[in-house]
This record gives C-alpha cells, sequence and structure tokens, in this order.
C-alpha cells in the first residue's frame, strides 16, 4: 500500500506519540521509514540556527534519538527499514513538504497538539504547514488521543457538490468497513441518498448515512466517535479549510488528508 512513509519529528512526546502508528503501517505495507527532523534556522538569516550549538553537539542529540526510536522500531518489527534525515531550514513545515518530493515518500504520519486544557486544541505551526499543501497523504493524529490497532472502520465526509474521490479510493483500499457521511438540511436528504447510493456502489460493504445538524464538522465528529472509527478520511484539493482543520483539531481519531 505504501512503499515510503515519512515521519517529521522534534523528538519531542507529541512526535513520539505518533511513532508506533507509524511503525505499525509500515509493517502492514512493508514501507520504509523515513525520519525528518529539521534544525531551525532565523528567518532573516537561513544559515544562523536559532538555537547556536556546534554541529557535533547537534548530531550526538540526533544519533541518540534515532538510536532510541530504531530500539523502537526494531522491537515492534525487526525488518523494517528506516532512515534519518536531517534539514536546516526557517520554515520546518515547508522543508518537510519538500522532502516528502525529493523522497517520493507516499504518506506523511504527523502529530498534533494540544495545550493542557482540551477547551484549547490547537494544530501546531509545522503540522498546519504542512496540511495547507500536502504534497501526498497526510495522516494527522492529535496527542493523547487513544491508540488503535489498525486503520479498518473509516470514516468518509462526503459534500454534495463534491467532485474528488481521492479519500474514499484511499479509504476503500486500506479499510475493510468504510462509512460514507453527509451532513445536510432535510430538504437535500433525497440528493444525499441518492449520491451515497451512486458512490457506494463500487465499494465492499459500505455503509451510508445522512445526518442533520447546522455544524457539519461537528456532527462528522460526533458519528466517527460514535461508530468508534480508527479514522476520518478528508479530500483536500488545496489544503484544509478552516473547518477541516477544525476536525483535524477535535477529533478523537486520527484523520487522513488526502490531495
Amino acid at each position: 500500500m505504501f512503499r515510503r512513509i515519512l515521519i517529521p519529528t522534534d523528538f519531542s512526546t507529541a512526535s513520539e506519540w505518533v511513532f508506533d502508528d507509524a511503525v505499525r503501517i509500515a509493517g502492514v505495507s512493508g514501507a520504509e521509514l523515513v525520519i525528518v527532523h529539521v534544525r531551525m534556522t532565523r528567518t532573516s538569516n537561513p544559515d544562523e540556527l536559532r538555537f547556536p550549538a556546534d554541529s557535533s553537539l547537534y548530531e550526538y542529540a540526533e544519533q541518540q534519538e534515532l538510536d532510541r526510536l530504531r530500539e523502537r522500531v526494531r522491537r515492534a518489527n525487526a525488518s523494517l527499514a528506516t532512515r534519518l534525515i536531517v534539514r536546516q531550514a526557517p520554515d520546518p513545515g515547508r522543508e518537510i513538504s519538500e522532502v516528502v518530493k525529493e523522497e517520493h515518500a507516499d504518506l506523511i504520519v504527523i502529530a498534533t497538539h494540544a495545550r493542557h486544557h482540551v477547551a484549547h486544541l490547537f494544530v501546531g505551526s509545522t503540522t498546519t504547514s504542512v496540511l495547507d499543501a500536502p504534497p501526498c497523504p497526510v495522516l494527522a493524529i492529535r496527542y493523547g488521543i487513544r491508540k488503535r490497532p489498525g486503520l479498518r472502520r473509516l470514516v468518509v465526509p462526503v459534500h454534495l457538490e463534491q467532485k474528488s474521490r481521492a479519500g474514499l479510493d484511499l479509504a476503500a483500499r486500506l479499510g475493510d468497513d468504510v462509512h460514507l457521511v453527509i451532513v445536510c438540511d432535510e430538504d437535500d436528504t433525497a440528493r444525499a441518498e441518492a449520491l451515497l447510493g451512486e458512490l457506494a456502489a463500487s465499494l465492499r460493504n459500505p455503509r451510508t448515512a445522512v445526518l442533520q445538524g447546522s455544524d457539519a464538522d461537528k456532527e462528522i465528529v460526533r458519528y466517527a466517535t460514535r461508530v468508534d472509527a480508527d479514522a476520518i478520511f478528508l479530500n483536500a484539493s488545496r489544503g484544509p479549510s478552516e473547518g477541516k482543520l477544525d476536525i483535524v483539531r477535535h477529533a478523537t481519531v486520527p484523520v487522513m488528508i488526502v490531495p
């Protein structure tokens, strides 16, 4: 399914949180894991590190972290290949996207962050930058949510005017319990049911649901929680809208952004 999975890391607790998920997906696919670390430099001077130190100190710390991550890989699946790529740049998100293109990665697994109070959830600036122009599918996993054993039960929101099938097609390849969901006004129920029937015809044992509500993003999150989904799959032709970012912020399951 995937050949090369890229994991951006700043070696923080949140970054480590998603590492095991990437290892699991790579194990199923036989993919190579590419760990990317970007040393932050100053915007005014891209050659100057924000935290100046001898390069040997950076290299030592990065090697220590890589060895620790590789040990986790070895315990989970000793056959997986891993590499570390280190770059220097003022904009980690943009640099990560460049590495994805150069390495021909076909999946990014990245952490989103949450502050101490649930009411102040936010998406980290690096993650937002990657999501803004995703070069390949991005699996965004919110720090602290419950771990899941796989990507089996997948919720795919559908819009009445939707043109792209990218999210649906990827979900159909990965999951064996795909839920197609439309949130609409009561007056559009017939149109919604017709569209879901058309899309479901190409799937194996799909489930469909037409939901009514004034806030589509909240209804999608509620539905995913109610059916105990393993992930939500969203289309994003030019980066996710603010509404889709709200789903990333508040979903209690991973969210796959599919360009």
